[in-house]
Protein backbone atom coordinates (compact mmCIF):
# COMPACT_ATOMS: atom_id res chain seq x y z
CA UNK A 1 0.00 0.00 0.00
CA UNK A 2 3.22 2.46 1.02
CA UNK A 3 4.15 1.88 -2.51
CA UNK A 4 1.12 2.43 -4.23
CA UNK A 5 1.19 6.04 -3.13
CA UNK A 6 4.14 6.99 -4.57
CA UNK A 7 3.74 5.65 -8.37
CA UNK A 8 0.39 7.44 -8.33
CA UNK A 9 2.05 10.72 -7.21
CA UNK A 10 4.51 10.18 -10.11
CA UNK A 11 2.21 9.53 -12.92
CA UNK A 12 0.41 12.43 -12.26
CA UNK A 13 2.93 14.40 -12.16
CA UNK A 14 3.89 12.95 -15.54
CA UNK A 15 0.28 13.72 -16.89
CA UNK A 16 0.44 17.34 -15.80
CA UNK A 17 4.30 17.39 -17.19
CA UNK A 18 2.37 16.19 -20.75
CA UNK A 19 -0.31 18.45 -20.44
CA UNK A 20 1.67 21.19 -20.35
CA UNK A 21 3.77 20.09 -23.22
CA UNK A 22 1.07 19.84 -25.17
CA UNK A 23 -0.57 23.32 -24.11
CA UNK A 24 3.23 24.81 -25.22
CA UNK A 25 3.04 22.61 -28.42
CA UNK A 26 -0.38 23.89 -29.30
CA UNK A 27 0.36 27.73 -28.20
CA UNK A 28 3.64 27.26 -30.39
CA UNK A 29 1.45 25.62 -33.65
CA UNK A 30 -0.91 28.48 -33.15
CA UNK A 31 1.78 31.14 -33.23
CA UNK A 32 3.19 30.03 -36.50
CA UNK A 33 0.03 29.80 -38.37
CA UNK A 34 -0.55 33.47 -36.81
CA UNK A 35 2.74 34.32 -38.14
CA UNK A 36 1.86 32.66 -41.37
CA UNK A 37 -1.39 34.24 -42.25
CA UNK A 38 0.43 37.65 -41.35
CA UNK A 39 2.69 37.09 -43.59
CA UNK A 40 0.50 35.71 -46.18
CA UNK A 41 -1.37 38.81 -45.92
CA UNK A 42 1.70 41.03 -46.01
CA UNK A 43 2.63 39.31 -49.39
CA UNK A 44 -0.76 39.42 -50.75
CA UNK A 45 -1.30 43.11 -49.92
CA UNK A 46 1.59 44.91 -49.61
CA UNK A 47 1.84 47.18 -52.52
CA UNK A 48 5.35 47.84 -52.50
CA UNK A 49 5.61 44.01 -53.69
CA UNK A 50 3.60 44.65 -56.95
CA UNK A 51 5.70 46.16 -60.02
CA UNK A 52 4.67 49.07 -61.16
CA UNK A 53 8.17 50.14 -63.04
CA UNK A 54 11.28 48.93 -64.48
CA UNK A 55 14.74 49.80 -65.28
CA UNK A 56 15.65 49.72 -69.02
CA UNK A 57 19.12 49.27 -70.23
CA UNK A 58 21.01 49.55 -73.10
CA UNK A 59 18.01 51.22 -75.48
CA UNK A 60 19.15 53.63 -77.90
CA UNK A 61 16.42 53.11 -80.85
CA UNK A 62 13.25 51.62 -78.71
CA UNK A 63 12.00 53.44 -76.30
CA UNK A 64 12.31 52.05 -72.39
CA UNK A 65 8.18 52.40 -72.50
CA UNK A 66 8.05 50.33 -75.37
CA UNK A 67 10.21 47.26 -73.67
CA UNK A 68 8.25 47.99 -70.17
CA UNK A 69 5.04 47.47 -72.07
CA UNK A 70 6.06 44.45 -73.95
CA UNK A 71 7.41 42.39 -70.51
CA UNK A 72 4.10 42.18 -69.29
CA UNK A 73 5.33 43.20 -65.85
CA UNK A 74 2.51 46.40 -64.99
CA UNK A 75 1.10 45.29 -61.71
CA UNK A 76 2.52 41.75 -61.54
CA UNK A 77 3.37 40.78 -57.69
CA UNK A 78 7.32 40.17 -57.62
CA UNK A 79 6.85 35.88 -56.28
CA UNK A 80 4.87 35.65 -59.46
CA UNK A 81 7.89 36.80 -62.04
CA UNK A 82 9.34 34.80 -64.21
CA UNK A 83 12.34 36.04 -65.85
CA UNK A 84 12.51 33.64 -68.93
CA UNK A 85 8.92 34.26 -69.53
CA UNK A 86 9.21 38.00 -69.62
CA UNK A 87 11.93 37.51 -71.50
CA UNK A 88 10.58 35.68 -74.32
CA UNK A 89 7.35 37.84 -74.44
CA UNK A 90 9.52 41.10 -74.72
CA UNK A 91 11.98 39.59 -78.02
CA UNK A 92 7.94 38.18 -79.18
CA UNK A 93 6.89 41.82 -79.23
CA UNK A 94 10.07 43.33 -79.94
CA UNK A 95 11.71 42.24 -83.03
CA UNK A 96 14.39 44.99 -82.99
CA UNK A 97 15.50 43.48 -80.39
CA UNK A 98 18.36 40.61 -80.33
CA UNK A 99 18.19 39.71 -76.08
CA UNK A 100 16.65 40.63 -73.15
CA UNK A 101 17.57 40.07 -70.01
CA UNK A 102 15.44 40.38 -66.72
CA UNK A 103 16.26 40.63 -63.38
CA UNK A 104 13.85 41.37 -60.38
CA UNK A 105 13.89 41.26 -56.57
CA UNK A 106 12.18 38.28 -54.30
CA UNK A 107 10.65 40.90 -51.64
CA UNK A 108 10.64 44.04 -53.54
CA UNK A 109 8.96 45.84 -56.78
CA UNK A 110 12.61 46.32 -58.42
CA UNK A 111 13.12 45.27 -61.98
CA UNK A 112 15.63 45.80 -63.81
CA UNK A 113 15.14 45.13 -67.93
CA UNK A 114 18.88 44.65 -70.14
CA UNK A 115 18.60 44.73 -73.81
CA UNK A 116 20.56 44.29 -76.88
CA UNK A 117 19.32 45.73 -79.75
CA UNK A 118 19.60 44.88 -83.64
CA UNK A 119 22.12 46.56 -85.74
CA UNK A 120 20.36 47.31 -88.80
CA UNK A 121 22.04 47.25 -92.04
CA UNK A 122 19.95 48.04 -94.30
CA UNK A 123 16.79 49.82 -94.94
CA UNK A 124 13.59 48.24 -97.57
CA UNK A 125 11.56 50.43 -98.87
CA UNK A 126 8.39 47.72 -99.82
CA UNK A 127 5.82 50.48 -101.25
CA UNK A 128 6.68 53.07 -98.54
CA UNK A 129 6.86 50.64 -95.63
CA UNK A 130 9.66 50.95 -94.01
CA UNK A 131 11.87 47.84 -92.53
CA UNK A 132 14.96 47.01 -90.90
CA UNK A 133 17.07 44.33 -91.66
CA UNK A 134 20.33 43.09 -89.65
CA UNK A 135 22.87 41.06 -90.78
CA UNK A 136 21.03 37.54 -89.91
CA UNK A 137 18.04 38.49 -92.06
CA UNK A 138 15.94 39.29 -89.30
CA UNK A 139 12.93 42.11 -90.28
CA UNK A 140 11.98 44.70 -87.76
CA UNK A 141 10.10 47.64 -88.84
CA UNK A 142 11.83 51.37 -89.42
CA UNK A 143 11.08 54.69 -87.67
CA UNK A 144 13.21 56.15 -90.91
CA UNK A 145 15.96 55.77 -92.88
CA UNK A 146 19.70 54.81 -91.50
CA UNK A 147 22.23 57.43 -91.81
CA UNK A 148 24.09 54.88 -93.02
CA UNK A 149 23.73 51.68 -94.82
CA UNK A 150 21.72 50.75 -98.10
CA UNK A 151 18.85 51.48 -99.30
CA UNK A 152 16.50 48.85 -101.51
CA UNK A 153 13.43 49.38 -103.40
CA UNK A 154 11.10 46.61 -104.10
CA UNK A 155 8.76 43.43 -102.48
CA UNK A 156 10.63 42.18 -99.41
CA UNK A 157 11.41 38.85 -100.31
CA UNK A 158 10.65 36.20 -96.84
CA UNK A 159 10.84 33.12 -96.20
CA UNK A 160 8.94 30.80 -93.77
CA UNK A 161 10.13 32.13 -90.55
CA UNK A 162 9.45 35.95 -91.63
CA UNK A 163 12.83 36.68 -91.82
CA UNK A 164 14.80 37.88 -95.00
CA UNK A 165 15.08 34.73 -98.38
CA UNK A 166 18.53 33.79 -97.71
CA UNK A 167 19.63 34.12 -101.12
CA UNK A 168 18.96 38.00 -101.34
CA UNK A 169 20.69 37.86 -97.81
CA UNK A 170 23.73 36.33 -98.72
CA UNK A 171 24.19 38.59 -101.68
CA UNK A 172 23.43 41.49 -99.40
CA UNK A 173 26.26 40.49 -97.03
CA UNK A 174 29.01 39.08 -99.75
CA UNK A 175 28.26 42.96 -101.61
CA UNK A 176 28.67 44.40 -97.82
CA UNK A 177 31.99 42.90 -97.53
CA UNK A 178 33.78 43.22 -101.14
CA UNK A 179 32.98 47.78 -100.49
CA UNK A 180 30.83 47.45 -103.69
CA UNK A 181 29.97 51.46 -103.29
CA UNK A 182 26.11 50.80 -103.91
CA UNK A 183 23.83 53.07 -102.01
CA UNK A 184 20.40 52.31 -103.35
CA UNK A 185 19.66 49.09 -105.30
CA UNK A 186 15.90 47.78 -106.54
CA UNK A 187 15.09 44.20 -106.00
CA UNK A 188 13.16 42.95 -108.85
CA UNK A 189 11.83 38.68 -108.60
CA UNK A 190 13.63 36.92 -110.43
CA UNK A 191 16.05 38.74 -111.01
CA UNK A 192 17.08 39.82 -107.64
CA UNK A 193 19.30 43.08 -107.34
CA UNK A 194 19.83 45.82 -109.69
CA UNK A 195 21.00 49.32 -109.10
CA UNK A 196 21.85 52.22 -111.51
CA UNK A 197 25.65 53.33 -111.48
CA UNK A 198 26.92 57.02 -111.41
CA UNK A 199 27.10 56.63 -115.46
CA UNK A 200 23.51 55.63 -115.41
CA UNK A 201 24.21 52.22 -116.94
CA UNK A 202 21.82 49.67 -115.35
CA UNK A 203 23.55 46.96 -113.70
CA UNK A 204 21.92 43.41 -113.07
CA UNK A 205 23.58 41.41 -109.71
CA UNK A 206 21.09 38.85 -109.60
CA UNK A 207 21.18 37.01 -105.68
CA UNK A 208 22.61 34.21 -103.54
CA UNK A 209 26.53 33.31 -103.45
CA UNK A 210 28.85 34.71 -105.48
CA UNK A 211 28.56 38.06 -105.60
CA UNK A 212 32.38 39.26 -105.24
CA UNK A 213 32.81 37.39 -108.18
CA UNK A 214 29.64 38.82 -110.02
CA UNK A 215 31.28 42.24 -108.93
CA UNK A 216 34.89 41.61 -110.33
CA UNK A 217 33.00 40.41 -113.56
CA UNK A 218 31.35 44.16 -113.66
CA UNK A 219 34.40 46.31 -112.95
CA UNK A 220 35.89 44.58 -115.49
CA UNK A 221 33.22 44.99 -118.11
CA UNK A 222 32.67 48.30 -116.88
CA UNK A 223 36.51 49.20 -117.52
CA UNK A 224 36.17 47.76 -121.03
CA UNK A 225 32.94 49.73 -122.42
CA UNK A 226 34.25 52.76 -120.83
CA UNK A 227 37.29 52.18 -123.39
CA UNK A 228 35.67 51.37 -125.75
CA UNK A 229 33.48 53.89 -125.64
CA UNK A 230 30.17 52.06 -125.63
CA UNK A 231 27.30 53.06 -123.57
CA UNK A 232 24.98 50.07 -123.00
CA UNK A 233 21.51 49.84 -122.05
CA UNK A 234 22.27 47.19 -118.85
CA UNK A 235 24.73 45.31 -118.11
CA UNK A 236 24.10 41.49 -116.59
CA UNK A 237 26.69 39.56 -114.34
CA UNK A 238 24.57 37.11 -113.01
CA UNK A 239 26.39 34.87 -114.56
CA UNK A 240 29.90 36.12 -114.32
CA UNK A 241 31.56 34.02 -116.76
CA UNK A 242 29.83 35.02 -119.21
CA UNK A 243 28.62 38.54 -118.21
CA UNK A 244 26.26 40.14 -120.76
CA UNK A 245 25.31 43.32 -121.91
CA UNK A 246 23.30 45.48 -124.65
CA UNK A 247 23.27 48.60 -126.80
CA UNK A 248 20.14 48.58 -128.10
CA UNK A 249 17.32 46.02 -125.90
CA UNK A 250 16.50 47.20 -122.34
CA UNK A 251 16.15 44.56 -120.05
Amino acid sequence: MGRTRPRQRAKARNSARLQRSASAIRNLLLLLLLVVIVGGLWLALDDRLYVYHADVVGTARVSPDEVFRASGLLGLHALWVRPAEVESRILAELPGLESARVACGVLDEKCTITVVERQPRVTWDEEGKLWWIDADGIIFAAPGTLAEGWLVQGPLPRDGDGRLDERVRVALSELWSVGADVSRLLYVPGRGLTFTDERGWRIILGQGPGMAERWRALEWLTADLKARGLTPQFVDVRFPDVPYYSLTNER
